[in-house]
This record gives structure tokens, sequence and C-alpha cells, in this order.
């Protein structure tokens, strides 16, 4: 990927301090990654086992839970400094380190994993699917969204005219190399759906370029979010 992990670590520790106000930017389209991540999820009372990876600063903890209040949510994060201030906001929630290359759950113990914006900053892409395979349970979902490759353009513009935390290093990954690598480390994919035709604007705009996605598969590549749900083959 042109970058390795410690790299990657750097970045995201220098900004954690500015992370969730640069995120509450009304321009900035952060919180969508889980506002339609969570339609994936199914509405539970029991106490289900989640992975949320990587986590940040914990922003998808309050989203998961509107829908399974009393799940057991992992939340694995690769900064030092993010992890610090995700405690903070959420002292009784369990937060992990993870290299972005090995988690250290059991096999065929998570429920639901969540992965929003991750797989663009990994050194080896393959490699965290394998990890997520080997840990998601025979009836579980893998929830997995990233930016394909024309969405470097997008963050440049926003942060050229905005500005924001910058994404560090990363890579956008062509959505039909995304799927050859979930066919390889054993996912089906039962759903890819983009979104983020208009990354910003109102709701209202937002959704009709949702819907636009929808209606024009062909177009999809053009969404600055690809959705990916899947199962274990």
């Amino acid at each position: 990927m042109g970058f390795n992990i410690e790299d990657v670590r750097r970045h995201w520790d220098r900004v954690a301090p500015i992370y969730d106000d640069s995120n509450s930017h009304k321009l900035n389209p952060h919180n969508w990654r889980f506002i339609e991540g969570i339609k994936y999820l199914r509405s539970s009372e029991e106490a289900i086992k989640v992975l949320s990876i990587w986590s940040r600063t914990g922003d998808a903890i309050p989203y998961i839970r509107s829908k399974l209040p009393n799940a057991e949510i992992y939340n694995l994060e690769l900064s030092i400094e993010m992890r610090r201030k995700a405690k903070q906001k959420y002292p009784n929630e369990i937060f992990m380190e993870t290299d972005l290359s090995s988690i250290n759950l059991d096999d065929n113990s998570i429920d639901y994993i969540v992965s929003p914006e991750t797989l663009e900053h990994t050194p080896n892409p393959p490699q965290l699917l394998k990890e997520m395979h080997r840990i998601l349970k025979p009836e579980g979902t893998l929830i997995l969204s990233l930016p394909p490759r024309i969405a470097d353009f997008h963050q440049w513009v926003y942060e050229t005219f905005v500005g924001g935390h910058g994404d560090g290093p990363r890579k956008g990954i062509p959505s039909f190399v995304v799927k050859k690598f979930l066919k390889q480390a054993g996912f089906k994919l039962k759903k890819h759906r983009a979104i983020l035709l208009f990354p910003i604007g109102p709701v209202w705009f937002i959704e009709l370029g949702n819907k636009i996605l929808d209606v024009f598969p062909f177009l999809k590549e053009l969404g600055v979010m690809q959705f990916y749900i899947c199962s274990k083959a």
C-alpha cells in the first residue's frame, strides 16, 4: 500500500486532540458511516458480541447501542491517543489495541464486525480480512465500509478548502478489488451499496444522491462510501 503501520499510528496519535472537533463540522460526512452501517444490525436485547475496528474515539458506540443496547462491544484502535480520548468519553466500554493485522479475540466468537473506513488505512488489507473471518461466528455479519479510489480526490478537496484532521496514510481501493479480497478471505458478499454521491450539503440532497446510486448501479464507484455486507461463505 506504500506505507507502514507506524506511519498510520503516528498520524492518528497526532490528530487525536482535534479529531472530534474536526468531524463535527457541518460539511463533514463522517457520521454517515454509522447512519448507514447500523441499518444492517438487527435490533436485539441480547448480549450480542460486536467488534468495532478501528474505533477511533468511540463514535460508533452510541449508534451500535441504539440497536443493541446490551451488546458487549470490543473497540479496537491503533492509536494510543485515540484510545485515551475514547476511554474518557466512554469509561465503561472495552478498548483494545490493534495493529490492523491481528485481532486478539477467539475464533468464531463475534456476532457482528463493524469496520467503517478502515481497510484503506491498512498496509495489508487481505490479512486484516482473514482475521475478521477467523473471529466471526458462522452466522455472523461483517459490515465493512471504505472509500473507492476516486474518493482520494474528494478527500484532497475537503482538506484543501474546508480543513479537518487529514486522513493520513491511506489508499482507496476499487470495489472490484475489495470484492476479490473478501472472496479470498472466505466471505460471501450479500450486499454492496454505495452512498454519498453528493458527500456534502443538506440531508435531503445527500439522500437524493444515495437514491440515484441505488437506481443506477453503474454509478456506484462514484459513491464516496462503499458498504459491503458479508457473511461467512
